[in-house]
């Protein structure tokens, strides 16, 4: 039997492994169109003549007093040291200083940056010029906004509330809470309470299998108009190539700059899946923190697989299961029926655990999961209904004994932010 070496990227590694060649269908991966060649050029640029705005010049003079860049975290691939200098010197440019201008790192309810993570992060250049500051999580850190059109409680952070001008610097990628990640969801879930971030994760939960790199969907119009409301004044989001590289970037506008980026995006993210298969490898790169990430790469391998076929995931997780919702691994194997009467009962604390869970036992009732992950306790996958491997070729050899020599399988080295689509011009939702 002749075998082909396919290399995915894991963690900070890439990983070398032999597949059956006559069995293997397809390797989808992220495009990967030319990256700018100077992004700071392309980004000074798109500052002075964004898209649906007024320069970022014109916009902050008269409201110098307290700028605030809403940045993402270390779970996200913006490369924020390549962004923000320009950025820091467009407002330096239009008479606001250094010393007025913050950046507010937008955890939502992820865990606090430390002091060092946010300097190698955002670069040491950025990190001696400007604030650094976490997300306050407290519960008494949140402004009431009132709420949505359809109810969901809008409690933003006063910090974010009280700037005088606030812009977000972020990315664009296929998202299953919300079609698309970039432009608004920096205010939510990045610097929103748990109470919103919980419903708009709540109103995803049962639909993670049909917004996936849908644009018009009920939760990106409950995050678009949180956006708004809050108070949103401009947007940077970038658009990666399959190398990690800046291929595209755009801003200016809350909405019809993400829109423009949007549609860049699709074209590097989506993919033709040509058929079903039995077998799906997964790296969950770049999602590779802990498995509350990964989960995102968990639901794309969902949507290629067969039903009652196996995914394997292959996650670093170097931080564990969820470190910042330990209740995901709590409610175990329950099903998700139960978890929505226990949710109406109030008998849940962690709501976004309980989003989480669902999405993800979505899959796992769908297919076998096998997740590959030395730093994850066996213990607590097994828990979940997940079955655990430290070896990633074993569990592949595994399990294509077990699905027989004419399983058929198919790999996505960067799982997490893929947006596979079954066959050509169809919709990616698979039937249950």
């Amino acid at each position: 039997m002749a075998f082909r070496s396919v290399v995915l990227p894991v963690g900070h590694e890439h990983l070398s492994l032999q597949l059956p060649d006559e069995q293997l269908a397809w390797v989808l991966a992220p495009q990967s169109p030319p990256a700018l060649p100077d992004v700071a050029a392309a980004l000074a640029a798109a500052l002075a003549a964004p898209t649906g705005c007024a320069p970022l010049s014109d916009l902050v003079r008269g409201r110098e007093q307290d700028v605030l860049i809403l940045v993402d975290d270390d779970t996200r691939p913006t490369p924020q040291h390549q962004l923000l200098p320009t950025v820091l010197d467009t407002l330096n440019a239009a008479g606001v200083p250094d010393s007025q201008i913050s950046l507010l790192v937008a955890l939502g309810t992820h865990r606090a940056h430390t002091a060092a993570e946010s300097r190698r992060r955002y670069g040491p250049e950025v990190a001696d010029r400007v604030r650094v500051e976490n997300l306050d999580q407290r519960d008494e850190a949140f402004a009431d906004l009132g709420v949505t059109a359809s109810g969901i409680p809008i409690r933003v952070s006063k910090r974010y509330r009280q700037a005088s001008f606030r812009l977000a610097v972020g990315n664009i990628v296929p998202h299953m809470y919300c079609g698309w990640s970039g432009g608004s969801k920096m205010v939510q879930p990045g610097v929103c309470s748990h109470a919103t971030t919980a419903e708009t994760h709540l109103m995803a939960a049962p639909l993670v299998r049909e917004i996936l790199g849908q644009l018009a969907n009920p939760v990106r119009h409950e995050i678009d108009q949180i956006g708004q409301s809050s108070g949103l004044d401009f947007i940077v989001n970038t658009v990666l190539n399959g190398a990690g590289q800046v291929a595209h970037l755009v801003a200016g506008d809350v909405i019809a700059a993400h829109r423009q980026g949007v549609d860049l995006a699709r074209a590097v993210y989506g993919a033709v899946v040509p058929e079903l298969v039995d077998l799906v490898i997964a790296s969950s790169h770049p999602a590779d923190r802990d498995f509350w990430q990964a989960c995102k790469a968990l639901n794309a391998a969902g949507l290629a697989v067969r039903a009652g076929g196996t995914i394997i995931l292959l996650n670093p997780a170097h931080e564990g299961v969820a470190p910042d919702h330990p209740a995901m691994v709590d409610l175990g194997v329950t099903p998700i029926d139960q978890v929505r009467a226990l949710l109406e009962r109030h008998e849940i604390d962690d709501r976004v655990a309980a989003a989480t869970y669902q999405a993800m036992a979505a899959t796992r009732d769908h297919a076998r999961a096998v997740v590959v992950s030395d730093p994850i306790a066996r213990a607590d996958l097994e828990a979940m209904g997940l079955a655990w491997q430290p070896d990633a070729q074993a569990a592949i050899d595994a399990a294509i004994e077990q699905l027989g020599p004419q399983a058929r399988i198919g790999v996505l080295p960067q799982a997490a932010d893929m947006l596979p689509l079954i066959g050509k011009g169809a919709r990616h939702a698979l039937p249950s």
